[in-house]
């Protein structure tokens, strides 16, 4: 097999690196679980079809290959096929057909949608996992076809960058970083570019310059983060109409009664670790119409991630849990607090509201359903708590004030006044809160046996009974009260932690489900609030108490004598200052190093690129004059490693004097009659024709062989970093 053939087809393996490389990418989008068994496909099974289809495989030289286009179309024939026969396979029985094929090229037309409007990482499913699949499949086809059919080093990669740079586009809002297939994208592109340089570079000199393209691959993965200007790409998550569903489901709050009524019936089962369970959160109520809370949550598809809360702070705690559901009726899955990630069986359409962070199947659950949630629980800070500000969120402040007719509602001026009345000499909204639930809890009693209801008139009827209620009244009182004084509040349904039955292990009852209400303040977000009595505090308002009468003077006193300033929520100023929530600068005494490293990795990648760079240009010089006195300058130049002056000023003959003295072999034979040729062209005007300029040629590469077998490896990279920027004199 030729030199030039064995070149070309080892450029097929950096093309086949590149693929792989652009369709990693994607690993932001899909689980690498998914995503690789796609690129196995995509990135291998065009790159053998492109070769067997240009004659590159045929054992036989000189065959012409196919054209073009008859190259093309079955490439497309083909990626259909495997397409149908691979993703789509159930459509069409295990077979490719008509169904399939139609299933795939509809998928392919709604891909880009449904990934902008799914919460990633995307599910793996088929319907979505055939974008990859075909962009994969197209950039390394085209690929394979320049790598084979044309001569430019670099054309070849351009096809898999486009593909990295959808994957960048598509995968801005998904978790990890794509720096690392960045990096292998810029060896690969830098092992394509060695394979195919004109130089000509022998294979074992390639190989001894692989460790170079790894290191270039490795600083651009390690640097990629740090250096300016290298943000986030641009999100078209942002502009996509995302397909939001409202949930189509009976009222969480509706059951509390039933389920406290049948106290026994067994819900579900948590198995648990890490942080000491607490409330599991079912559903979030936002909306209320004075006769029900409902929610106004968005539900969009996820791939198991849970967008994080950009005002919430949450602590290192980490609970994980195993649910199963026995008996639980409606839409919704219950977790503690705002989970990360959820695990789901395949085939789940799972989909979770970003708002409220409450996850949904869409569907009723059946018995014996399981799946796995991460949370990790908040964490409140006693002091930005008690001076915290209102959020403003003007849709949780909403109750309607006037009736059907236009008249005023009586009742939201009576749940005005006592809300004023309860929290008389308040001056700090969460103070308010806290007052709030601590007379609910000492003016009224829990009572599982109380009627149900949570609209105007029974909580008005609840307040100014004083008798006793569900949790249900109790959480949609305060709620209620809570907007008549401008704070924002919201009603959560969920369940405590259930009885014990085995470590780590909780068995949730219906008397265990309890509705709780939230606030939501200016840069810590969501806080709970336990206004029912008898029931577990866990949030904020048991943890931190309302100042006492000197701390609110102190605080006064503080602000009276404190310049102005906006108040600016913590969140804000973080994301300002490259605070936790978003990628910390580099400390100085890391950067500096780091620089150092960059550059000098760069000097000494310059510093072996550029010889060749000089011989690439003397031996493809247009004319065959130039080559010849350009082989000359080259033997002239590897004779300087070996002793001969680096002066300038020697003559051809002396040149070519000092090589027969040192040099063996044929070599010596032809460097006189070389610089009587050089002395003709560069003096004479004598015009050499190209068989004289690959003579030349050939003279100098026996040289070249030479002088590598006599100087140190070392040596000559000593050399190479010493006269970078030596101006070549031809």
């Amino acid at each position: 097999m030729s030199t030039t053939r064995t070149r070309t087809l080892t450029s097929l393996l950096a093309v086949a690196a590149l693929s792989v490389s652009a369709g990693y990418g994607f690993a932001r989008v899909f689980p690498p679980s998914d995503l690789l068994p796609v690129l196995a496909v995509a990135a291998f099974a065009p790159l053998v079809l492109s070769a067997v289809l240009s004659g590159r495989l045929r054992l036989r030289e000189g065959r012409t290959p196919l054209p073009l286009w008859p190259s093309a179309l079955l490439t497309v024939v083909v990626w259909a096929v495997v397409v149908s026969a691979t993703l789509f396979r159930e459509v069409s029985g295990g077979l490719p057909g008509g169904p399939a094929l139609r299933a795939a090229w509809s998928a392919l037309l709604d891909a880009p949608h449904g990934l902008l409007s799914t919460i990633l990482p995307a599910p793996g499913e088929p319907e979505l996992l055939v974008l990859p699949h075909a962009l994969v499949w197209a950039a390394t086809a085209v690929s394979a076809e320049l790598a084979l059919r044309t001569r430019a080093p670099l054309l070849p990669a351009l096809p898999a960058v486009f593909v990295f740079g959808v994957a960048l586009v598509l995968g801005a809002d998904g978790p990890g970083t794509a720096y690392p297939a960045a990096g292998a994208l810029a060896a690969a592109t830098a092992l394509l570019v060695l394979l195919r340089s004109r130089a000509r570079l022998p294979l074992r000199a390639t190989a001894l310059r692989l460790p170079a393209v790894g290191a270039l691959g490795l600083v651009a993965a390690l640097l990629g983060p740090h250096l300016p200007g290298l943000g986030t790409p641009y999100d078209l998550h942002e502009t996509a109409t995302r397909a939001d569903r409202r949930p189509q489901s009976v009222s969480p709050l509706d059951l509390l009664a039933a389920w406290m009524r049948n106290g026994d019936e067994k819900l579900f089962t948590v198995r648990t670790s890490g942080a000491t369970p607490g409330n599991y959160r079912l559903a979030v109520l936002d909306r209320y119409d004075g006769t029900t809370w409902s929610s106004g949550a968005g539900l969009t598809r996820t791939g198991g991630r849970v967008p994080e809360d950009p005002e919430e702070r949450r602590g290192a705690k980490t609970l994980q849990q195993h649910v199963t559901v026995q008996s639980l009726p409606g839409i919704w899955l219950p977790a503690a607090d705002r989970p990360s990630s959820v695990g789901a069986p395949e085939g789940t359409s799972l989909s979770v509201d970003p708002d409220s962070g409450v996850l949904s199947t869409g569907a009723a659950l059946p018995a014996g359903f399981t799946y796995t949630a991460t949370s990790r629980l908040p964490s409140y800070d006693a002091e930005r708590l008690r001076y915290a500000s209102a959020a403003h969120d003007p849709a949780r402040l909403a109750l309607p004030a006037v009736d059907a007719a236009g008249q005023p509602i009586a009742s939201v001026r009576s749940f005005r006044k006592i809300a004023e009345r309860v929290t008389r000499g308040s001056t700090q909204p969460y103070e308010r809160a806290v007052r709030l639930a601590d007379w609910l809890r000492a003016s009224y009693r829990l009572d599982p046996a109380a009627l149900p209801g949570h609209t105007y008139r029974s909580l008005e009827f609840f307040l100014a009974g004083g008798g006793g209620g569900t949790s249900e009244q109790f959480a949609a009182s305060f709620a209620v009260l809570a907007r008549t004084l401008g704070l924002p509040t919201r009603v959560a349904v969920g369940f405590g932690p259930g009885t014990r039955t085995g470590s780590g292990a909780w068995q949730v009852r219906g008397r265990d489900v309890l509705a709780w209400p939230e606030v939501r303040f200016a840069g810590v977000g969501w806080v709970p609030f336990q206004p029912t009595p008898g029931e577990s505090a866990r949030g904020a308002s048991a943890a931190v108490s309302p100042a006492k009468p000197e701390e609110r003077q102190r605080a006064k006193e503080r602000e009276s004598t404190a310049p102005t300033r906006p108040s600016t929520p913590s969140h804000t100023r973080d994301e300002a200052t490259g605070g936790a929530s978003g990628s910390r600068p580099l400390p100085v005494w890391l950067t500096a190093p780091l620089a150092l490293l960059l550059l000098a990795t760069a000097y000494v990648l310059y510093a072996l690129w550029l010889p060749y760079r000089r011989r690439r240009r003397r031996r493809n010089a247009p004319d065959a004059r130039r080559r010849v006195l350009g082989a000359w300058q080259q033997i002239t130049e590897r004779l300087t490693e070996i002793g001969l002056p680096d002066t300038g000023a020697h003559t051809a003959q002396e040149v070519a004097a000092f090589g027969v003295e040192h040099m063996g072999g044929t070599a010596d034979q032809r460097l006189p009659a070389l610089a009587t040729l050089v002395n003709e062209v560069a003096y004479a005007d004598r015009s050499p024709d190209p068989a004289t300029a690959d003579a030349a040629w050939a003279d100098c590469a026996a040289v070249e062989t030479t002088v590598r077998a006599r100087v140190p490896r070392r040596t000559r990279l000593l050399r190479l970093l010493k006269h970078v920027w030596r101006r070549p004199s031809v």
